[in-house]
């Protein structure tokens, strides 16, 4: 067995280890309701401190998987997420934040009616604005990289 062979394999058991840990912390953070100690009230309501175990765990689990499956990547395919995530990440952030501030100077509602317009939801909306262009700009630039190369 050479060394790529073992370390994929290595790897593949730490998934399997992280995604068993990843089940039991579910299991916990659906469990316990008790609120998050020391939490400032001027943050509002308390979460309980199972969904804040969860939320970490799951925070550090995405971090190893992708540092994981990132090392299993031939070079080829790491050169196509990175160009794609420069060029199409980039060019998606700019535009999917460009089109939110265009239709909010142009007074476009992008809320829909039901969701307070509160200071909140608008910073929100532009997240996920500039988040959806990313991807997008991402994906598109991940399958142009591969058909150049075709």
């Amino acid at each position: 067995m050479n060394t790529a062979t073992k370390t994929a394999a290595g790897d593949k058991k730490k998934i399997d280890d992280l995604t068993a840990g990843l089940c039991a912390l579910t299991v916990v953070g659906v469990s316990a309701t008790a609120a998050t100690p020391f939490w400032p009230q001027t943050w509002g309501q308390a979460p309980s401190i199972g969904v804040v175990a969860l939320a970490a765990g799951l925070a550090i689990f995405l971090a190893l998987h992708t540092l994981y499956w990132w090392r299993n990547l031939d070079e080829a395919a790491q050169e196509a997420h990175k160009w794609a995530w420069w060029w199409g990440g980039n060019l998606g952030f700019i535009i999917g934040a460009g089109a939110v501030i265009a239709s909010a100077l142009a007074g476009i509602d992008l809320l829909p009616a039901r969701v307070p317009h509160t200071d909140a939801a608008l910073i929100g909306l532009g997240v996920v604005g500039a988040f959806a262009g990313q991807a997008v700009g991402y994906g598109l630039a991940w399958c142009f990289w591969w058909a150049a190369r075709r």
